[in-house]
C-alpha cells in the first residue's frame, strides 16, 4: 500500500523471560485467580491484558483501544487514562485504536460509552500492568512493593536503584487475563486525570497532515463510484456494459444485480461515469413512499407495535385538570460536511478495509455476510473521517469499496461519495411524534404523566448476527437482506431514550408505537430518540409550570428528587442569572420591536449519564417569525471530568448542533427518495447565528465518570423552545421551529 497507508505492527512483551521470570510470572498469576471480581464490561468481553496494553522489549509502551477517535477528543482522554495508571508521561504513550487485528472488540463507540465502559477497562488493566511490573522488580530486589515509586515509566527503589518498564516486562508475562481486582489510583493522587490536556488529534489536522481517509493516496489508487437507482425501491431492468465500460477514464464496470460501480482512473471520472450510467439504464420503480401520506400520519395511523414499556401506579387522588399535548420532529440528516468514504484492497482471498465507521468489529461482521466471506479474512482499520458521527454513510461506502476492490484484486479502490448522495442514500434520523398527558393537583403539582412516542427505528447499524444492515448488500443479484428490526430496550431505549422522567411524579407510564416497516431508512442519529423525547418532556413541564402560575425552575426543583439533577439546574441559572417568574401563556415580552424570552431544559442522558441543564436566552421577531439566539448557559455534572476541555468541547458542541437541529433541519423527500440533498434544501447552522456560549463543569472526582458527547442536546432544543414560549407566550409544536410553524403560533 505504499508509506501513505496506515500500518499496525503486532507486538509481543516478556516472550524472552528466563526461568526466575517465569517462575514471578505464575506467582502473580496465581495471585490473580485468588479473587474473581466482576470487573468493567468489556474486559469480561476482553479479558487479555496485551490487547490493553504492551510493552516492547526496545522499550515502548503501547496502549491500545477498541474505540475510536470521531472528533469527540476520546482518544486523548485515553491516553490520559493509561497515562495515569502507569505513571508514564502521556507523550511517551503509543496508541492504537479500532483495528479489528490488534485492539479489543468494544464494539460501536457511540452513545456516550467510551469513558464509562472503554476508559474504566483500560484504567484497570493499565493498573493490573503496573502493579505486574512494580512487583516483579521488588521481588527481583527482594523488597516491598510499597518501597518502589514509578516515574515516567521507569522503577525506582532505594539506593537509586532502577528498572525500566521494559526490563520489568522481560521478567513476566503480559500475555494473559487482566487482573480484575486491580486497584487504580485514587483520585487525590492523580496528576493527568482531572487535566485540560490539549487534544493529540488537532495539531495534525490544522497543519494538513494526512489524518483523515478522505486524504490516504496509496500508490496504484483507483477510483470507486456507485451508479444509483432512481429511487430507493427501484430494480435494474437493463444496461448496456459495452457503452458503460467505453465512457471516458473508466477500467471496470461491476454488475451485480441492481448494484452497479465503476472503476475509473480519476475521481471525476467515477463520478461522471455512474451518474450517466444511472441516467442510461433501464430501471423498474417500486412504490411510493408512505403511499401519499405525511409521515406524522403515518406514524399515527399505520399498523405499529405498541407497548407500555414503562409504569409506576400513583397512589389515588384527585386531579384537578388534566394538560394533554402533542410534539412533532420530522427527519433529520447527519449532514456531515466531510462525506463518507473508504479505502479497500483484495489480494489472496484476503479483504482490507479502511473506514472511519464507529464500529470496525461489527462492519467486519455485516462485510463478511454482504460479501459471504469468511470474518478472519477481512481487517478493518479506523482512520478519521471528518464529520462523523452516528450512523451516516461509512459503513455503507465501506462495502462499497469492498465490492469494486474484490472486483480488482490487488489494486487500492477509493469510494468517496458526494455530498448528495450522503444526504440522499445514508440513513436517516427518525420522523417522531410525541403526546405528553399530565394530570395536576389543585395545587399544580403532577400527580400521574404519560408519555407516548411513535417513532421508526433509531438503530439499524452494523452488527447483528443475521442478515446485513450495508445497503449495497440488498441490491445484489443475491441479496443480503438486512437484520430483524428491534427497538432498543430500556434504560438505555432507543425511541423511548429519555421517554422515562427524571422528575419523581408518583404516577408515570411510557408507551412506544414503533414501526418497523420504513419508508425511509432511519438510523442513529445522536441521542436516538433521546434528544425529541427530553425536548418534549421539558416543552410540556413548562406548559404545566404555566397552567400552575408557578417559575419553570421552582416548578422542576419541587419535582426533583435527584439532587445532582437539582446542582446543575441551580448552576445554570446562578451563571444566566435567571430572574423568577412565571410564564404567561398567551401573551409575549415585548422589548421594542422584539419579542425576548429565557427558557430552560435540562436532563440525566439515557436517565444514567451527565446531568445537564441549560438556559437560553432567544429574541422572536413578530414580523417575520425569526427566531435569534441571543445567549446560551450549560452546567454539567458528569462524575469524575478526565478532562474537563473536553467535556465543555463535547457539551457546547451538542449546543451548537442541537440549535440547529431545534431552528433550521428537517429533510424533505418526494415519491421515491428524499430530496434535501445540498444544504439550500438542507440548511444547517453557520457561524454568524452561533450565540456566546457559557459552560461550566461540577467535578466528581469521588464519582464514576459518565458519558457526555451527548448530554447537550435534549436540554439544548427545551431551553430553546421554552425561550420562545417565553417570549411569545405561545407553544411551537413542530420541530424544526421555522419562521412559518412560529408565524402560525403567534396567529393562532
Amino acid at each position: 500500500m505504499g508509506v501513505q497507508t496506515p500500518t499496525r505492527r503486532g507486538f509481543v512483551a516478556g516472550l524472552a523471560a528466563g526461568a526466575a521470570g517465569l517462575a514471578i510470572g505464575f506467582r502473580l498469576d496465581a495471585r490473580a485467580q485468588q479473587a474473581a471480581p466482576v470487573g468493567p464490561p468489556m474486559l469480561r468481553a476482553n479479558p487479555k491484558l496485551d490487547s490493553w496494553v504492551r510493552i516492547t522489549p526496545d522499550g515502548r509502551i503501547v496502549v491500545l483501544t477498541g474505540r475510536v477517535e470521531l472528533g469527540q477528543g476520546v482518544l486523548t482522554a485515553m491516553r490520559q487514562i493509561a497515562a495515569e495508571e502507569l505513571d508514564v508521561a502521556p507523550a511517551r504513550l503509543e496508541l492504537i485504536s479500532g483495528d479489528t487485528a490488534e485492539t479489543a472488540n468494544e464494539g460501536v463507540t457511540a452513545g456516550s460509552q467510551s469513558i464509562k465502559f472503554g476508559g474504566e477497562a483500560l484504567a484497570v488493566a493499565c493498573a493490573d500492568a503496573r502493579a505486574t511490573l512494580v512487583t516483579a522488580a521488588a521481588e527481583t530486589w527482594g523488597v516491598e512493593r510499597a518501597a518502589l515509586s514509578v516515574t515516567d515509566g521507569v522503577i525506582e527503589g532505594i539506593g537509586g536503584r532502577r528498572m525500566t518498564y521494559a526490563e520489568a516486562a522481560s521478567l513476566v508475562s503480559l500475555v494473559r487475563p487482566v487482573n480484575l481486582a486491580a486497584q487504580r489510583k485514587p483520585p487525590h493522587a492523580g496528576t493527568i486525570i482531572g487535566t485540560s490536556l490539549p487534544r493529540t488529534d488537532i495539531p495534525a489536522k490544522v497543519f494538513g497532515q494526512q489524518v483523515f481517509i478522505h486524504d490516504l493516496r496509496p500508490e496504484g489508487m483507483l477510483f470507486g463510484a456507485v451508479a444509483r437507482p432512481p429511487a430507493y425501491a427501484a430494480r435494474l431492468v437493463s444496461l448496456d456494459m459495452g457503452w458503460a465500460e467505453s465512457l471516458p477514464g473508466v477500467v471496470k464496470v461491476v454488475r451485480d444485480g441492481s448494484f452497479i460501480g465503476v472503476i475509473a482512473r480519476r475521481e471525476e471520472q467515477a463520478n461522471d461515469a455512474a451518474h450517466r450510467i444511472t441516467a442510461a439504464a433501464q430501471w423498474r420503480d417500486g412504490e411510493a413512499i408512505f403511499g401519499g401520506k405525511g409521515v406524522f400520519e403515518h406514524l399515527k395511523t399505520q399498523p405499529a407495535l405498541t407497548r407500555t414499556i414503562h409504569s409506576k401506579d400513583a397512589p389515588a387522588a384527585a386531579a384537578a385538570r388534566t394538560h394533554v399535548a402533542e410534539y412533532r420532529r420530522g427527519f433529520q440528516a447527519h449532514a456531515s460536511i466531510g462525506a463518507s468514504c473508504a479505502l479497500a484492497t483484495f489480494e489472496d482471498g484476503r479483504l482490507t478495509v479502511w473506514s472511519h465507521a464507529q464500529g470496525p468489529f461489527p462492519l467486519r461482521g455485516d462485510l463478511a455476510r454482504g460479501l459471504r466471506m469468511d470474518p478472519a479474512a477481512i481487517r478493518v482499520i479506523h482512520a478519521q473521517g471528518s464529520g462523523c458521527y452516528g450512523h451516516n454513510g461509512a459503513d455503507d461506502v465501506a462495502l462499497d469499496a469492498a465490492l469494486l476492490a474484490r472486483a480488482m484484486p490487488g489494486r487500492p479502490i477509493r469510494v468517496h461519495w458526494t455530498h448528495e448522495e450522503e444526504m440522499v442514500w445514508e440513513p436517516w434520523g427518525s420522523a417522531m411524534v410525541v403526546k405528553l398527558e399530565a394530570a395536576m393537583r389543585a395545587d399544580g403539582s403532577i400527580a400521574s404523566w404519560g408519555h407516548d412516542v411513535w417513532s421508526f427505528p433509531h438503530s439499524t447499524r452494523p452488527g447483528d448476527r443475521v442478515g446485513c444492515n450495508l445497503r449495497s448488500a440488498w441490491y445484489l443479484e443475491n441479496p443480503v437482506p438486512p437484520s430483524p428490526i428491534v427497538d432498543g430496550a430500556l434504560p438505555n431505549g432507543a425511541s423511548a431514550r429519555n421517554a422515562v422522567p427524571i422528575y419523581d411524579f408518583p404516577g408515570q407510564r411510557v408507551t412506544t408505537h414503533f414501526h418497523t416497516a420504513m419508508p425511509v431508512r432511519t438510523s442513529a442519529l445522536r441521542t436516538l430518540g433521546g434528544y425529541f423525547n427530553a425536548v418534549a418532556a421539558e416543552m410540556f413541564i413548562d406548559e404545566c409550570a404555566a397552567i400552575a402560575g408557578v417559575d419553570p425552575v421552582a416548578y422542576r426543583i419541587r419535582h426533583l428528587a435527584d439532587q445532582r439533577l437539582v446542582a446543575v439546574l441551580r448552576k445554570a441559572v446562578e451563571i444566566s442569572f435567571w430572574q423568577p417568574r412565571p410564564v404567561v401563556m398567551g401573551r409575549g415580552n415585548a422589548q421594542g420591536a422584539r419579542l425576548v424570552g429565557t427558557g430552560v431544559g435540562m436532563t440525566k442522558y439515557k436517565n444514567s449519564d451527565s446531568h445537564v441543564a441549560v438556559v437560553a436566552r432567544v429574541s422572536v421577531d413578530p414580523a417575520t417569525g425569526v427566531v435569534k439566539l441571543e445567549k446560551m448557559w450549560a452546567a454539567t455534572e458528569a462524575g469524575r471530568a478526565i478532562n474537563p476541555d473536553g467535556i465543555a468541547n463535547q457539551i457546547e458542541g451538542g449546543m451548537v448542533q442541537a440549535a440547529s437541529w431545534t431552528l433550521l433541519e428537517e429533510g424533505r423527500w418526494d415519491r421515491n427518495r428524499m430530496v434535501s440533498e445540498d444544504y439550500h434544501a438542507y440548511p444547517i447552522i453557520d457561524f454568524d447565528r452561533i450565540p456566546p456560549i457559557e459552560s461550566v463543569l461540577i467535578d466528581r472526582p469521588d464519582l464514576p465518570s459518565l458519558g457526555v458527547g451527548e448530554g447537550s442536546q435534549g436540554p439544548t432544543g427545551a431551553a430553546i423552545a421554552n425561550a420562545i414560549l417565553d417570549a411569545t407566550g405561545r407553544r411551537v409544536p413542530e420541530i424544526p421551529f421555522t419562521p412559518e410553524r412560529v408565524l402560525a403560533a403567534l396567529r393562532a
